[in-house]
């Protein structure tokens, strides 16, 4: 069901990118629009969605869906369109960059909602490890204080299983 939802998001996404900007730059029906925004869909989704945004990360995936949205515009639409090489090419880069910034959106409820994995057991590669530094101080005041004699004699004994644990100062 999430899965039926988040396609169903993406093609009213990739229908209103498609319907807002391919009539601007080619003469193409609504019939072929809503085809093509179907197909499109189905393999974004399968790819860039299912595929690359767990692996990824957000703003990684959406630039991958704007070289795909891309590329599928401009071979797609440019291979039944005998016209201008530049309409096709201009219709191709504002379709995908008009598809990107709203796939950051979606990518965002995909990643909450349908992946239910990100941060998890697969972090995104483009962030890399998340790396912390070690910040720790002993807290054995019996042992640091130089005059004690309980405390060296803890130390020269080595038998730290017998040794009560340590207690914070009290400030």
């Amino acid at each position: 069901m999430r899965h039926l939802l988040a396609l169903t998001l993406k093609f009213l996404l990739t229908a209103t990118v498609m319907f807002a900007i391919l009539p601007l730059f080619l003469r193409i029906s609504s019939a072929e629009i809503l085809s093509f925004s179907l197909w499109l869909t189905l393999a974004a989704y399968a790819l860039g969605d299912l595929y690359l945004l767990p692996r990824l990360g957000n703003v990684s995936a959406a630039i991958a869906d704007f070289g795909f949205v891309f590329v599928a515009v401009w071979i797609g639409v440019g291979v039944f369109y005998d016209t201008a090489g530049g309409a096709v090419v201009n219709a191709a880069f504002f379709a995908a960059l008009l598809a990107a910034f709203g796939e950051l959106l979606l990518h965002a409820y995909v990643l909450r909602f349908v992946v239910g994995q990100h941060g998890e057991e697969d972090a995104p590669l483009a962030g890399g490890p998340r790396w912390q530094t070690e910040a720790a101080e002993e807290f054995d005041v019996r042992a640091a204080r130089p005059g004690d004699q309980e405390g060296t004699q803890v130390k020269q004994e080595g038998d730290r299983q017998e040794q009560e644990p340590p207690h914070p100062p009290i400030l």
